[in-house]
């Protein structure tokens, strides 16, 4: 048995997006998390590979997708197309995936940010913000299931 088997699977994080998709991965020995590229998106693009590619090169075993859910908890299309992106990774890549309440998180990347001094074109900024919200997922989720050992 080698060092590499003692290491925890690595976990991708995804934040959800219409023109955007953040994306984050837990790093080696599964305690923190790590911003990656953010994809783009739009209507009728397939980043499945894109995702199988990364999934491959992380060699992750779980992925763990943002679920904007509305303040009340109640679901709207947004959380319908996170579900249907669940489904579509489950399917394409055979791999588990977990759901995330993520209410706040890109309101949270963004403060953070701000508080950090990062300055940027907007355009940058909301690439910027949607990596950070993936790596907050990541970092929630990584946290809770620490809290469970």
């Amino acid at each position: 048995m080698g060092f590499d088997d003692d290491l925890p699977p690595r976990i991708l994080a995804i934040d959800p997006g219409q023109k955007r998709v953040g994306l984050a991965v837990s790093d080696p020995f599964g305690n923190f998390a790590v911003g990656l590229e953010t994809l783009s998106n739009y209507e009728g693009k397939d980043i499945l590979p894109e995702l199988t590619a990364i999934c491959q090169q992380y060699e992750v075993k779980t992925v763990v997708i943002g679920l904007p859910l509305h303040m009340s908890g109640e679901e709207g299309e947004k959380a319908q197309e996170a579900r249907q992106l669940a489904q579509l990774i489950q399917e394409g890549l055979h791999l588990p995936v977990e759901l995330m309440d993520e209410r706040l998180t890109s309101k949270i990347a963004e403060q953070s940010l701000r508080m950090q001094g990062v300055q940027s074109s907007r355009q940058r900024k909301k690439g910027i913000i949607d990596q950070a919200a993936a790596m907050r997922i990541l970092q929630d989720y990584l946290d809770r299931q620490k809290a469970k050992r």
